[in-house]
């Protein structure tokens, strides 16, 4: 791969990224304006912080990584090595902007 296919391939799933999280973030919000709705409701309801719900998630998309890695294949088919790794890309977006609204 060159760095201009590279360049490309990073355009189209960001891109891609953007349309899954669009479609996403109006399922799982609920309707509501809070994009993190999701996310919170495991602090209100008294299981782990906002923050580690995030890195929850992601992790379940690195085990299905890691088993991908070890086993060259991933068991259920309607969810591909690279919807996970959109997924990742969304999960890290929607933390990076979650501490970031915190913040202000």
């Amino acid at each position: 791969m060159t760095r201009d296919e590279l360049f490309s391939l990073h355009t189209t799933m960001c891109k891609n990224a953007l349309d899954i999280m669009k479609k996403k973030n109006s399922d799982y919000a609920g309707g509501v304006s809070d994009p993190f709705a999701n996310f919170r409701r495991t602090e209100a309801m008294g299981i782990c912080s906002t923050e580690q719900a995030f890195l929850v998630r992601m992790t379940d998309k690195m085990s299905r990584l890691s088993t991908f890695a070890s086993k060259g294949k991933l068991v259920v088919e309607d969810e591909g090595v690279e919807d996970t790794l959109l997924d990742l890309i969304n999960y890290s977006i929607l933390l990076a902007a979650f501490i970031q609204d915190k913040s202000k």
